[in-house]
């Protein structure tokens, strides 16, 4: 009979650093994916700093008290629902760039290898007599 691991065996947690600190951020609760979910289909409104305190949960008070920028906690909130929605993968690239398009963009945009790069070269024309 085939046994399961415990969830939180398998699960890995969500981390950010931010200012030298590693802030964990929880896996969101039954109840607040459930509302995460109904204000992204609209059925429910919330203030910015609800949102955010549903999304990082305690982290959030501990962020505040940190005096962490604002521009820091949207992204760890951000960071936070990708993770939620998409899977760490849309997290890890969330936290890289922002959510601006063309930094993600560039970050999934496959660069030419190191030969491919060399071959653009003139080769024999620019030897020195």
């Amino acid at each position: 009979m085939p046994t399961f691991s415990d969830f939180n065996d398998l699960y890995d947690p969500l981390i950010l650093p931010i200012n030298g600190k590693q802030y964990q951020i929880p896996p969101a609760s039954f109840e607040a994916g459930a509302r995460i979910n109904g204000i992204i289909d609209g059925a429910e409104q919330l203030t910015d700093e609800e949102f955010f305190r549903l999304l990082l949960g305690e982290v959030f008070d501990d962020m505040v008290a940190d005096k962490v920028p604002s521009a820091a906690i949207t992204r760890a909130g951000q960071t936070a629902l990708a993770d939620f929605r998409y899977g760490r993968g849309m997290a890890e690239t969330m936290w890289k760039t922002g959510g601006d398009p063309k930094a993600i963009q560039e970050l999934i945009t496959p660069k030419p290898n190191r030969a491919a790069r060399r071959s653009k070269g003139t080769g024999g024309e620019n030897k020195t007599p």
